[in-house]
């Protein structure tokens, strides 16, 4: 008869004191214990986990509010590939760089993140994910691949990461886009306009620049922030709406009154500044929104200490997941 070692007093043990008397209470938890492992092993049988490794890796992530129904919903496939990374080994690191860092790729190019800039954020989430803390470039700790906590799907969760990483770079002002430079701002100009619109540009180009800036003055800051994580950052009605945890309809309607708000400030203004007459509204009107884009650009492109927490196409739970801790 074989004699299966216990996994109960490792997965005790590795928990927090705080809620070991609720894990201990879980019926049948040696047997679900040892499922959550041959379920993992069943999918990366080349690379073999010591068992207590992985019960210790779920119990390190479990929290109060979690510890009744610890061990439900959870992904053991994902969960025995995290933490066989986090144990730094290569085998399943170099299964995670086939598998899962195209979902980097696809955050990335979500945001519109293009080369050179995207092999470089590339490589700081791949540090981001494996190295941890240390001196002298060597890591003291796992990195934040030892954060997932196994309650939503690894690929989106790595996603998450991405956007995140990406977002922390944004805010330091590492953009490539020279707002400033007028010379590039007019390279990337709309030349679709009209005539009449384009005579509207060059007519009243130093009128529309300072009624604009004075109207994107008189929006909140959220609304700010939205228009620069649109225009700026590049990021879309789904990511925004994870942004905020709110559904995608709303984070549509938070945007678009920003926008509406700014072309209408910005119309009042200029017609009470030009006294135009109202058959030139139409073609002012035209021309705010043609220049709208580059504006933003201009006038938003910079560091902003105004970010929400980023994640990208999370239910609540995932989110909590990714939080920096």
């Amino acid at each position: 008869m074989v004699t299966t070692e216990s996994l109960v007093p490792p997965f005790l043990d590795a928990a927090p004191a705080s809620v070991r008397t609720q894990l201990q209470a879980i019926a049948d938890l040696d047997r679900r214990l040892w499922t959550i492992v041959a379920e993992g092993r069943a999918v990366w049988p080349d690379f073999p986990l010591p068992a207590k490794d992985l019960v210790g890796f779920i119990a390190r992530q479990i929290t109060p509010d979690l510890a009744d129904g610890a061990l439900d919903g959870l992904r053991p496939a994902d969960l025995y590939l995290a933490c066989a990374c986090a144990a730094r080994i290569t085998a399943a690191i170099n299964a995670f760089d086939r598998d899962y860092m195209r979902e980097v790729d696809i955050a990335l190019a979500r945001m519109r993140i293009g080369p050179p800039r995207l092999s470089d954020v590339k490589q700081l989430v791949r540090q981001r994910l494996f190295v941890g803390g240390g001196t002298s470039g060597t890591p003291t700790s796992a990195g934040k691949i030892a954060e997932y906590g196994g309650r939503g799907d690894l690929r989106r969760w790595v996603r998450s990461v991405a956007v995140r990483t990406c977002l922390n770079e944004l805010r330091k002002g590492k953009r490539e886009i020279l707002v400033d430079d007028e010379n590039m701002i007019a390279q990337h100009a709309i030349t679709t306009d009209d005539p009449e619109v384009e005579y509207m540009k060059r007519t009243y180009s130093n009128e529309f620049k300072a009624c604009f800036a004075q109207a994107l003055g008189t929006l909140g800051a959220r609304e700010q922030t939205l228009l620069r994580y649109h225009h700026v950052d590049g990021l879309n009605i789904d990511e925004i709406g994870a942004i905020y945890r709110v559904h995608r309809v709303t984070a549509f309607r938070w945007l678009e009154k920003a926008k509406d708000q700014l072309v209408k400030t910005t119309l009042d203004s200029l017609r009470a500044k030009l006294k135009l007459p109202a058959d030139e509204l139409d073609s002012i009107l035209k021309m705010i929104r043609s220049q709208m884009h580059l504006s933003l650009i201009r006038h938003l492109g910079g560091p902003s200490d105004n970010v929400a927490e980023d994640a990208i196409e999370l239910d609540a739970s995932e989110i909590e997941e990714v939080e920096t801790k």
